[in-house]
């Protein structure tokens, strides 16, 4: 089983995860990114990789058995996702893998965690949390939904205390 399902742009399972990108009410936390970040940084890779693995663990947690998040880039550039946090698609990927990218090796996690050119937008089965990962001017991750806060004790990651911190 695969843990990642490319799907076609018009895919009506997305249609839902769409509705939650225009939803701007729901409160959550942004953390601004700097300009000189990389989410390849050699010097950051155990910080990166714990973010990776704090919100996998989060997303097996909050995702049941069988059912999937969908992965959307907010601006349409890339096709939309489907990804089943369940499957250990991390055993026996290299290090180097989960945490970057390195030349013509196709990492682990399809889309990443960190801003790298692509925006994306993980969203929950039950549509009431989402973690998006902007590239915008500045580049930000945007985590809402009280369950999902609540999972991943943002307090506790090292990487995050490098990033201005705001309440939405």
């Amino acid at each position: 089983m695969n843990a990642w399902v490319r799907l076609e742009f018009d895919d009506p399972r997305v249609e839902p995860a769409r509705a939650v990108l225009a939803r701007e009410e729901s409160a959550g936390v942004r953390y601004r990114i700097p300009a000189d970040f990389s989410p390849y940084d050699a010097v950051m890779a155990d910080e990166i990789l714990e973010l990776q693995e704090r919100v996998l663990g989060a997303f097996r947690t909050l995702v049941p058995p069988g059912e999937r998040l969908a992965v959307i880039d907010p601006e349409d550039h890339h096709p939309p996702l489907l990804f089943d946090p369940h499957v250990p698609f991390e055993k026996g990927a290299s290090r180097e893998a989960l945490w970057g990218y390195k030349l013509y090796v196709e990492p682990a996690w399809t889309v990443g965690l960190l801003p790298d050119g692509d925006s994306w937008c993980f969203v929950g089965p039950d549509f009431t949390w989402e973690a998006r990962y902007l590239v915008t001017r500045p580049s930000e991750l945007v985590i809402r939904g009280s369950r999902l806060l609540s999972t991943l004790d943002l307090e506790s990651l090292r990487l995050l205390k490098r990033f201005e911190r705001e309440e939405s």
